[in-house]
């Protein structure tokens, strides 16, 4: 088998497989599908494309078929599997695989028991929390550590917070003198207290020898208990100690909370942190946001050329940062091969002592694959392509027409061929979905009369971001 042949059959394996790929990730079927369609409303569907998934306990039944927007609410239809049972008291959410991860659609069908939900039913969807209102959280709580900060600067820095404080002592000190003249004046009431508290201490000598009476009768019990009592005790000193030992810290400016109580530089450096904080978000979710607007386009074509019988390959990748331009990789194999002139000169002596030279030239074609790198800018339905066009400089420009189903493509390279023009070629494209398409133009045109020149057919298939992430999606991790 000769290597036009292997490479037509590597094409026509990869296209089979390709098919089927296309078949799996369109979800395609060949007969009319049984199963159920239901509606549901949202306020907002951020995120959530046609195609995703639709999920019962995590399980996959189903897809969304149609988002559409109605009144100012998205109504969203999904299909689901024949054997998805739905009763009254079903809902729906949109869910998140992960920070980054697709959106897909939960739905719980209802409580076990209760009727089945009546035909043409719409349900209403639970609007889920975004990564935008956890920002807004954020900042709400910076907001209130701002101001507690604020408040408590206000209360005890500063000029009024030493006046505060000094009033309170002068309280202090007025409060004991006034104690004093209290004691001074009940003298007489405060003997006769005592006097009641000695009477009172007697009869509690006397209860201690009744209680002792019973602690003899009961020591073991009441031995363990006193222990009991003096763990309880000690702990209750040592955690007297420590809160004297943190209140005395917060009283000389010590550690996080003296500090951000008594400096003004505490103050303002938390207040710093948290403004690198809120532009941490901001950097955060401006980087999200354009990483989810990069899309990734894959492709694969093949072309027979029919003049010299020869099969042609590409495998393309398109990556589109944003509706106005793309860059393009693409991998071709090369039929002819890669083009090379051996001279040779040949001299020959005649019997009569003079000599002639003859100089034949052989033309070779090597085996090789060739690249392209190419820059694209859409202007609505015209797109301009240039750069690296198989390995040799060049460009082309794509027109498309009937909604971009139909696109007329022409590129030229190799300006600088041995012996021959440009290579020029011109062609059109054809897309039955848009996935699948079918191609044919004429390649080479400029070099006709070196009949170098070809007719050629072909078909490909197109992989889009969202046709990416939903095949990514259904992998299963374990």
């Amino acid at each position: 088998m000769n290597s036009v042949a292997k490479v037509g059959l590597f094409f026509l394996a990869a296209l089979v497989l390709a098919g089927i790929l296309i078949f799996k990730i369109e979800d395609l079927h060949l007969g009319k599908k049984s199963g159920k369609s239901v509606s549901i409303v949202f306020k907002d569907v951020s995120g959530l494309d046609d195609k995703a998934a639709v999920r019962v306990a995590g399980v996959r039944v189903g897809k969304v078929s149609r988002i559409k927007l109605i009144e100012g609410r998205a109504y969203v239809t999904v299909e689901l599997d024949s054997d998805v049972d739905l009763r009254q008291g079903a809902s729906a959410a949109i869910g998140n695989l992960g920070l980054l991860g697709e959106k897909y659609l939960e739905l719980v069908p209802g409580p076990v028991g209760a009727p089945p939900l009546p035909q043409d039913s719409v349900l209403t969807g639970n609007q889920a929390v975004s990564f935008d209102q956890v920002t807004k959280l954020a900042r709400d709580i910076e907001m209130d550590v701002k101001d507690i900060t604020a408040s408590l600067r206000g209360a005890l820095g500063g000029p009024q917070g030493e006046q505060t404080t000094k009033a309170i002592v002068e309280n202090i000190e007025r409060i004991t003198e006034e104690l004093k003249v209290i004691v001074a004046t009940n003298h007489e009431s405060v003997n006769a207290t005592i006097a009641n508290l000695r009477e009172f201490s007697a009869e509690m000598t006397k209860l201690a020898n009744r209680i002792d009476t019973l602690v003899a009768s009961n020591s073991p019990n009441t031995t363990a208990a006193i222990g009991n009592i003096k763990e309880i005790s000690d702990k209750l000193q040592h955690t007297a100690d420590n809160m004297n030992a943190i209140t005395d810290k917060v009283n000389t400016g010590k550690g996080t909370v003296g500090q951000l109580i008594n400096s003004d530089e505490t103050s303002r450096n938390l207040n710093d942190a948290l403004v690198a904080v809120k532009e941490g978000v901001g950097t955060l979710n401006k980087t999200l946001g354009k990483a989810s607007k990069i899309k990734i386009d894959l492709g694969m074509r093949a072309e027979y050329l029919t003049t010299p019988s020869k099969s042609k390959g590409y495998l393309t990748a398109d990556i589109i940062p944003d509706d106005e331009h793309f860059y393009r990789l693409e991998l071709a194999t090369q039929p002819f091969g890669k083009r090379s002139l051996t001279t040779t000169n040949i001299t020959t002596t005649f019997p009569d002592g003079h000599q002639e030279t003859t100089t034949i030239q052989k033309e070779k074609f090597d085996d090789g694959n060739a690249v392209s790198a190419l820059f694209g800018f859409n202007f609505g339905d015209l797109t301009l392509r240039a750069g690296l066009e198989e390995s040799r400089g060049g460009g082309g420009v794509d027109y498309a027409l009937l909604n971009k189903k139909l696109r007329f493509s022409f590129d030229a390279w190799d300006f600088a061929r041995q012996d021959y023009n440009a290579h020029a070629k011109i062609g059109g494209r054809y897309y039955f979905s848009p996935s699948i398409y079918a191609t044919a133009g004429w390649d080479d045109f400029l070099n006709r009369k070196k009949k170098a020149d070809s007719i050629f057919i072909g078909a490909g298939v197109r992989w889009s971001d969202d046709d990416l992430k939903l095949l990514l999606g259904s992998v299963p991790l374990k």
